[in-house]
């Protein structure tokens, strides 16, 4: 089977969802998070679903019952326009001067996600995943822990 990878993220008031799924043998590991503005977990699902589950006919359940429960329809991308009115350098290319202030700010103790953003004028999202690439094993990006009933 060859090796294969599906890494989805989505973002709706205030709220982040992460999809993966990979391709394993005998089916697929897939793995749901979804956190508050706040980086409070909503959501963490794990599972695996066996090679015969046919993934395209799950997705259009799941778009079914949101329909049926009354979950809205996503709404359409942000133009670059409306981005740059919450955020000023959204969309626009990091500089290695950005990258090297990042990391500084990012190590100091104290130093929030929503500080970042205010520094660099970007939305939450962007931090995060320049400090993924930037800055690996970074603090700010652990997952609060999920606490078991």
């Amino acid at each position: 089977m060859p090796d294969s990878q599906i890494h989805i993220q989505a973002s709706q008031d205030g709220r982040r969802y992460a999809l993966n799924v990979e391709a394993v043998d005998g089916g697929h590991q897939v793995e749901l998070v979804g956190c508050d503005a706040d980086g409070q977990v909503l959501l963490d699902w794990r599972g695996t679903l066996p090679a015969a589950a046919d993934l395209g006919v799950l997705a259009r359940l799941l778009t079914a019952a949101a329909a049926v429960t009354g979950v809205p329809a996503p709404r359409p991308a942000a133009t670059v326009a409306q981005q740059r009115a919450r955020h000023a350098n959204a969309a626009r290319p990091w500089t290695a001067a950005d990258d090297e202030r990042l990391a500084e700010l990012a190590a100091q103790p104290g130093t929030t996600i929503p500080d970042l953003m205010r520094e660099f004028g970007r939305s939450r999202g962007a931090i995060r995943a320049r400090l993924e690439k930037k800055v690996p094993g970074c603090s700010l990006l652990q997952r609060p822990a999920v606490v078991a009933p």
